[in-house]
């Protein structure tokens, strides 16, 4: 089965290529309209106590509501198509954001802002400065939680017309064909997965340096870029490499995963993949670095022989794949060059972090 869903996402990639960009263009404007309303929403509430129990008890009970029937309950305010999936969607990711903007934002020590305003800190600069740095961890937990569940919702989106993945679900349903279906599934279940390690690392970047572990903020940004780069490598194995046209003008379409090119397409796809999602542990970091930024160097190889020797045309499938291709050769090639230089500033650092007592005594 899974051999017929991978033929089916390469002889048709347009169509999936087209239902996966309608997926995250959902997915991107309700999260943005989820982020923007739930820090709104959030922030009032922690200021008004009477608005706050009004957003909570409303928090509580949208919950409770199953995604398709708040879709279902947007369908008569706009009819069919984008309009009501966004509002649902936004709805959806509204609440994780809200609840822990406000809880966040309270659990601030009360001392610690009593003790700025002492020190004539009004209350805009106290939750500027004060409260919401505080509250970030909390708040970019609540962004992840979001995330992950606007992007797992927008499949029931394709019921209302508003396109996306959920339509192969529906497709391969009507057809009885499962494979369609699952060409669907499952690259919505590894969004969520994706969602999940990006968001992650962007709340352990975005996290204060005083309420984490000692970190270097420069490899976090690194991971972060690493996570965006892996959304154009997709995009360049799934969009035209090559349209050839027959004797009766029928346009053929070859893309990074055709037969023609896959020798090329699906090598620099996992070489690439693998160098941007590889865990960078503390412990490990030197030898992780090393190791991903020869997996991107490979790839970049790999794709620049395949270029010259196979690739005709520049095709906008083949401009997206080389711009991701060096952007993570680039970026492990910093993270290694990072590591290096800590390793030599500091070579005793895999004993200290191998012996607690002594790692503290050193820190201390």
């Amino acid at each position: 089965m899974l051999g017929d869903m991978f033929s089916y996402i390469i002889e048709q990639s347009q169509v999936f290529t087209t239902a996966l960009g309608q997926h995250l263009m959902i997915t991107f404007v309700a999260l943005i309209i989820s982020i923007v309303l739930g820090l709104v929403l959030g922030i009032m509430g922690s200021r008004l106590p009477w608005l706050r129990e009004i957003l909570l008890t409303v928090s509580k009970i949208g919950r409770t509501i199953p995604s398709l029937a708040i879709l279902a309950l947007a369908l008569p305010l706009l009819g069919i198509g984008t309009p009501p999936v966004l509002l649902a969607l936004g709805f959806i990711g509204t609440l994780p954001v809200l609840i822990n903007t406000t809880v966040g934002i309270e659990q601030v020590d009360a001392n610690t802002k009593e003790a700025a305003r002492g020190m004539g800190m009004r209350d805009r600069d106290i939750l500027l400065r004060l409260e919401l740095p505080i509250a970030v961890p909390i708040i970019m937990a609540g962004i992840r939680t979001s995330a992950v569940v606007v992007v797992a919702s927008a499949t029931l989106a394709a019921f209302i017309g508003g396109g996306g993945l959920g339509d192969l679900i529906l497709r391969g349903h009507a057809l009885n064909r499962d494979h369609i279906m699952l060409a669907g599934a499952l690259p919505a279940t590894l969004l969520a997965f994706y969602f999940e390690e990006a968001f992650g690392r962007l709340e352990r970047w975005a996290t204060p340096k005083g309420l984490k572990e000692e970190t270097r903020a420069a490899i976090g940004l690194m991971a972060v870029l690493l996570a965006v780069a892996i959304m154009p490598l997709i995009f360049g194995v799934l969009l035209p490499w090559d349209i050839s046209v027959d004797a009766a003008g029928t346009p053929t379409v070859l893309t990074g995963l055709h037969s023609e090119y896959r020798a090329i397409g699906l090598p620099v796809l996992l070489l690439s993949l693998l160098a941007a999602m590889l865990p960078r542990p503390r412990r490990w970091a030197f030898a992780m670095t090393l190791i991903t930024s020869v997996l991107a160097i490979a790839s970049l190889i790999w794709l620049a022989i395949g270029i010259i020797t196979q690739v005709g045309q520049f095709r906008i499938g083949v401009v997206l794949i080389t711009a991701s291709v060096l952007a993570i050769a680039l970026i492990t090639g910093y993270e290694f060059i990072l590591s290096y230089r800590a390793r030599q500033a500091n070579p005793t650092q895999l004993k200290a972090t191998s012996s607690p007592p002594v790692a503290s005594q050193i820190k201390g």
